[in-house]
């Protein structure tokens, strides 16, 4: 008898406290909020949510998404329905800039260390994937000018980065840092992938403006990357490009686009009616509550058990803590050990190309309640200390 397919991507053995995935507590989707969406959309037999969708995405939440971002102090300015298009998820938009702005052989540079599924869709694409460093203010903008300018790899088309609540390691690129990527951006000619999914889940003081509010390029030489997965539901599969409006042109004359129109379109419907019904704003601000907690809790319970044996700093956003173990713990071989106490994590090593940061692994608080993270901190400090 076959196994039934899985309904799901996460999987945890019974009985293990999985730190290591990046997903949304199962109280925290907005399931009343999705519902009372759905009916919006569907009001009074309404077929617009079921046809086939506009190729820049449903114009009305490109306009109501302007707004709602411009309105957000992480954003820092005005964003115009113009400069946005609708995407199946960041994943998605990634693929598709790929196919877009870069051909097989081409080089593709990524923070060292970087999200760990990022690597294997540049490869699918046939590009070179080359490690930069980073550093507690993110990307490390000198040691990427003297690569650029050194000529030891091929000039890239793209360059891949999550400036804000970095994952795994949580930094936050600075201003002068951005507008330096920009510069060289500008200078070599290469785009830059900003993935910053988790720009509006800030739990103290906002971050930084994304980088395409910063890109005053003639054509343009950033794409910034939102999505709805963290702020609302990653079920829907719904997210954004933010770029200035010739760079949106190429994703609205693509192939994809044209042959099926907007990219998941009933899904843009449910987000729009959440915007226009207040829902939205009520699910982040809830989020950032929640996820501020767990945040401020996790640096207090690493403190307890961990004080002697790991270094870490507290992202102040996003989902995760990069920690580094002390003595030169490897962490890939404390894996089985921590599995067999009743808990995991990622390590280090799968955030690196080059097989990086043995000492360094990456819990996150998105998934677990305080009581829950609290445990599986004390059994992963069982095998360490």
């Amino acid at each position: 008898m076959t196994s039934p397919l899985p309904s799901l991507l996460i999987s945890i053995p019974h009985g293990v406290i999985d730190l290591g995935w990046g997903h949304p507590s199962p109280r925290l989707h907005p399931a009343e909020i999705l519902a009372t969406a759905t009916q919006s959309a569907l009001a009074q037999q309404s077929v617009v949510p079921l046809q086939y969708g506009a190729v820049q995405g449903f114009g009305p939440l490109l306009e109501s998404l302007a707004a709602y971002l411009s309105g957000q102090e992480a954003y820092a300015g005005q964003v115009s329905p113009a400069s946005l298009f609708l995407t199946a998820g960041a994943s998605q938009a990634i693929d598709l800039a790929t196919t877009l702005f870069a051909r097989p052989g081409d080089t593709v540079l990524v923070e060292e260390p970087t999200y760990y599924l990022i690597e294997q869709i540049f490869v699918d694409h046939g590009l070179n994937v080359v490690g930069v460093p980073t550093d507690a203010d993110g990307l490390d903008t000198d040691a990427l000018a003297d690569l650029l300018a050194a000529g030891d790899v091929p000039r890239p088309r793209l360059l891949y980065t999550i400036p804000t609540y970095q994952n795994p390691n949580g930094s936050v690129l600075t201003l002068p840092r951005r507008r330096r990527l920009i510069e060289l951006a500008r200078q070599y000619g290469f785009i830059v992938l900003a993935d910053e999914v988790y720009q509006l889940l800030h739990y103290g003081p906002p971050p930084p403006p994304p980088l395409a509010m910063l890109d005053d390029s003639p054509n343009g030489c950033v794409i910034s990357l939102g999505s709805f997965s963290k702020i609302l539901s990653p079920g829907l599969r719904l997210g954004w490009v933010h770029a200035v409006p010739d760079v949106i042109r190429r994703f609205v004359d693509s192939g994809v686009a044209a042959s099926g129109g907007g990219l998941n379109h009933f899904a843009a419907t449910l987000a729009h009616a959440a915007l226009e019904l207040d829902l939205l704003p009520e699910n982040v601000a809830q989020l950032r509550r929640v996820y501020g907690q767990r945040h401020d809790d996790l640096a207090r319970i690493l403190r307890s058990e961990l004080d002697d044996a790991v270094d870490f700093t507290p992202p102040g956003g996003g989902y995760f803590y990069w920690l580094t173990l002390r003595h030169g713990i490897n962490t890939d071989t404390l894996l089985p050990l921590a599995r067999e106490a009743g808990v995991s994590y990622r390590p280090g090593t799968a955030f690196s190309s080059a097989g990086s940061f043995t000492d360094s692994l990456r819990v996150s608080f998105s998934l677990y309640e305080t009581d829950q993270l609290a445990e599986g901190i004390r059994r992963l400090a069982s095998v360490i200390t």
